[in-house]
């Protein structure tokens, strides 16, 4: 089975019925809402990640850059995918979508509000956290995420540009239960998210467990993955208690090791309200 980039292209997906690995339906207290109509920033993602996706468009022209490389983010004609490029990091390429989509969404409004005219995952994590920000609403509930929503994690070290992650969502496909159960938790429910990012790690690896039901169009086979912006799956813990985020991992494949909890590496969210 092959996942390429030239297969998992496509249109904004449909929530799936929240469903465990055993086809167990959750409690309904526990499944996400009807997703909405895609938002206009989540269309402008999906189109260039479509174009960057493409045969014609060459592999070098979507990047995970370096530290000292600068940001390019380019919409180019449409039907014609070599004018399309993305060369950023995780937040500056959510950054530069918001940019594209709104007119508010300047150098100037993200200095005054995030800190930084391009912030970075932190700096989104900590805005979202401790205070109100024009034309965004907190979410705190895992189970109330939509298409568009921004989820931003810091990992608490002293890095100046690796400082954390931070995605856009796609779609919510609903509850999931690991066939490991050191991956599933006393008190807490786990969701499959699918995310547009961009990244130097895709999400998953090839073929091992349920990779094939929440897969990364990053990942072309076994031996094959390169990075950029584009389409894979996290997983996100909410506590049963709260509906709150309480832990994620990386992707449906990631080991006990590789699970954070929020008091670890906070984890906060966002909508764009217009």
């Amino acid at each position: 089975m092959d996942l390429s980039r030239r297969s998992f292209s496509g249109g904004t997906a449909l929530a799936a019925p929240a469903t465990g690995t055993h086809g167990t339906t959750a409690a309904s207290a526990r499944t996400p809402r009807p997703h909405q109509p895609s938002t206009p920033h989540l269309l402008e993602a999906e189109q260039l990640v479509g174009y960057l996706s493409l045969p014609t468009c060459p592999l070098a022209n979507n990047t995970y850059k370096e530290p000292d490389q600068p940001n390019v983010v380019r919409w180019g004609s449409p039907g014609d995918a070599s004018g399309w490029v993305n060369q950023s990091q995780c937040a500056s390429f959510l950054t530069a979508v918001l940019k594209r989509t709104y007119r508010w969404a300047t150098p100037r409004f993200f200095s005054t509000h995030f800190g930084l005219a391009s912030p970075f995952a932190r700096d989104y994590r900590a805005a979202f956290a401790d205070r109100a920000i024009p034309h965004f609403e907190r979410v705190t509930r895992v189970v109330d995420l939509r298409p568009g929503d921004l989820i931003a994690i810091d990992y608490r070290n002293d890095q100046d540009t690796n400082t954390g992650h931070v995605v856009m969502v796609r779609s919510v496909k609903g509850v999931y239960r690991a066939p490991t159960r050191t991956l599933n938790f006393t008190g807490e429910t786990q969701y499959a998210v699918e995310v547009v990012d961009c990244t130097s790690e895709p999400h998953g690896v090839y073929g091992v467990g349920n990779y094939f039901r929440y897969p990364d169009n990053r990942i072309f086979n076994a031996t094959a993955a390169t990075d950029g912006a584009g389409y894979g799956h996290m997983m996100f813990y909410a506590s049963n208690e709260t509906g709150e985020f309480s832990r994620y991992r990386w992707s449906v494949n990631t080991s006990s090791t590789g699970t954070y909890a929020t008091s670890d590496r906070p984890v906060s969210a966002a909508r764009v309200t217009s």
